[in-house]
């Protein structure tokens, strides 16, 4: 290649990635909530709805915290405080200027579960998206109000839904954008399944075309559709080949084999392969099924899978599986504390444990929080830091300098990350006071952890 061509390739790459590239950006407020941590994320797929945090921040005086995201699609975003949540749909190059709504203090307040909260778009008109979003939910929840006696008589249910289809949807929403349209038919499809009870109807109607990824709604009513399908397909007399090809084989090529002889609906074979690894998600957890086999097989998605999408998704489950769980016995090491020798000697304690490292700015900021929640619970709870960087003096003199009173122990040759199956960071576990495992995969600090603790020790006075 010349130099003249090559020198043209890389204008052109750099005006191509000056094209597409489509920050969003938002000015939030959120009343009674000054200088205080908040939080936007997004989900890495909409099928394990694993979050990935776009940006972060403290409100300032007023409550108010402003940013710029990066959205190149539209994209479910989600913000969060200490406490709440709440969430709202970015289109790319767009503005928004929102307010977040107040807690209900009335509401009963569930241990570790954030309060979802509304939004307010205060610069958006009645023909954006979030707001015909709101509009179509409206008319849905009377549709449900109107018709809900019907839900055990599907024929008459059958026309309530054709006629709401034809008349008020094809009628309201019909000049609207691709994204809500599809929003609209997949809310409506668990409908429709209920009022025509016909499996064929609704695949050849929902998943004979392109598999939607990037439509939250989709994949809502995918997992719907296909929950516990594995199960119902290796019941048939034909199915022990797909439950002896996962279990006994971790036979990648048997199991889908396997699901195609007992569902020829499934000839995609990637969206095969997107039931294969819903199924195996759910037969982890059944006792008469090998885990072993069943995490060799979502591994090797995860490096093979036949989309891209699917290996994020097969590598997130992955994660999700490697959790401890609920009421097993936290694997003991060593704290080398003068005080408290073994992770065991804590009992009489709740223990919340967290991995972290100098080179990861978000396990820092967390530290920080730590720090406030030692102050406050540090009488009842144990907070222990895990460093995985190779430098162990650093990661002391960085206690030092910031004063974290609290246990800190090196990792640097993994054994206590194997013994929890920790594959990233940050992480957190919470034990409980006689040693077993309270939450394998814990609230961060700053995600609502001060309620959490406030309500799991009153509760257990």
């Amino acid at each position: 290649m010349t130099l003249s061509k090559h020198l043209i390739l890389i204008i052109l790459s750099i005006a191509l990635s000056k094209l597409c590239k489509a920050d969003v950006f938002i000015k939030l407020r959120v009343p009674d909530y000054p200088e205080k941590p908040i939080r936007i994320l997004a989900y890495e797929d909409y099928f394990t709805q694993k979050e990935k945090q776009l940006a972060s921040g403290i409100t300032d005086k007023e409550g108010v915290f402003s940013t710029r995201i990066p959205v190149n699609e539209i994209q479910k975003i989600i913000i969060k405080t200490e406490q709440t949540r709440t969430f709202f749909y970015a289109e790319p190059d767009s503005t928004y200027h929102l307010e977040m709504g107040l807690t209900d203090t009335n509401a009963v307040q569930t241990i570790g579960v954030e309060n979802v909260v509304s939004i307010s778009f205060l610069n958006l008109n009645k023909h954006s998206l979030n707001q015909r979003i709101i509009y179509f939910e409206k008319l849905l929840s009377d549709f449900y109000a109107q018709n809900n006696v019907y839900f055990v008589q599907p024929r008459i249910l059958q026309k309530a839904v054709l006629d709401f289809k034809k008349n008020v949807l094809l009628k309201e929403f019909e000049h609207d954008q691709a994204f809500l349209k599809t929003y609209i038919t997949y809310s409506i499809a668990p409908i429709e399944e209920v009022s025509f009870s016909n499996r064929v109807y609704q695949f050849n109607t929902y998943f004979r075309g392109p598999i939607l990824y990037s439509h939250p709604l989709y994949i809502q009513y995918f997992r719907a559709f296909f929950a516990q399908y594995l199960k119902l397909l290796s019941d048939k007399s034909t199915g022990n080949l797909i439950y002896n090809a996962i279990n006994n084989y971790h036979s990648y090529e048997g199991a889908m084999e396997g699901i195609l002889k007992n569902d020829t609906l499934l000839k995609n074979d990637t969206l095969r392969e997107l039931v294969l690894l819903s199924g195996l998600r759910e037969w982890y957890y059944l006792k008469d099924c090998n885990r072993n086999h069943i995490a060799m097989l979502m591994n090797y998605i995860s490096l093979k899978g036949l989309s891209s999408q699917n290996r994020i998704i097969a590598r997130n489950l992955l994660e999700n599986i490697n959790v401890l769980e609920l009421g097993s016995s936290a694997p003991d090491f060593e704290l080398g504390s003068a005080k408290f020798k073994k992770l065991s000697d804590l009992k009489g304690y709740y223990l919340y444990l967290n991995f972290w490292a100098l080179w990861d700015a978000n396990t820092l900021q967390e530290l920080k929080y730590i720090q406030k929640l030692e102050q406050k619970y540090g009488h009842r709870v144990q907070f222990i830091s895990i460093g995985i960087g190779d430098d162990i003096q650093a990661e002391k003199a960085y206690f030092e300098k910031n004063k974290y009173p609290w246990i800190l122990i090196s990792d640097k040759n993994k054994p206590i990350r194997e013994k929890y199956k920790i594959k990233n960071i940050p992480y957190y576990v919470l034990i409980d006071k006689d040693g077993d495992i309270l939450s394998g995969n814990a609230p961060a600090p700053s995600q609502n952890m001060d309620n959490y603790f406030k309500q799991l020790i009153r509760k257990n006075k």
